[in-house]
């Protein structure tokens, strides 16, 4: 008989699995366009760690690059909707120092649930050394 593994469907939600993929992104405040990569790791049914890091393009922006170490809490039909935050690490452009702030995001995932490719579009805030912008971003997740 095989083994139950990660990818087990929980009662109640959607199946726990490990995703990854990259995303693309505007901050609105500084006008800059942002490129980079996630991860999405199952912890409990409904919640899930999510590493990512973004690479900003633009001379407005005072962010070089941003890693974030943050926490999702999924809700709705299958999960469709999330929120959450964390902490995020931002190398500031004239400085080249790495200050410590914190971000809070919402987003939707149209896709089917178990769906192997999933889009996604979020909404993020991040606090950063005194600095505040929006970011629209939008991506999709592989599962693994």
């Amino acid at each position: 008989m095989p083994a139950a593994g990660i990818a087990q469907a929980r009662p109640g939600g959607s199946p726990m699995v490990l995703a990854g993929g990259v995303r693309g992104g505007h901050d609105f405040e500084n006008d800059a366009w942002s490129s980079g990569a996630q991860l999405s790791i199952p912890i409990f049914q409904r919640f899930e760690l999510r590493p990512s890091g973004d690479w900003y393009f633009g001379d407005e922006t005072p962010f070089r690059w941003q890693l974030n170490a943050d926490g999702a809490i999924r809700f709705g039909p299958g999960g469709t909707f999330y929120g959450g935050g964390g902490a995020a690490f931002a190398r500031i452009r004239d400085s080249s120092d790495v200050k410590f702030g914190y971000n809070l995001f919402v987003g939707i995932v149209p896709a089917r649930q178990g769906a192997k490719l999933r889009p996604f579009i979020e909404g993020r805030w991040t606090w950063v050394n005194d600095v505040s912008p929006f970011r629209l971003v939008a991506g999709f997740d592989k599962t693994f």
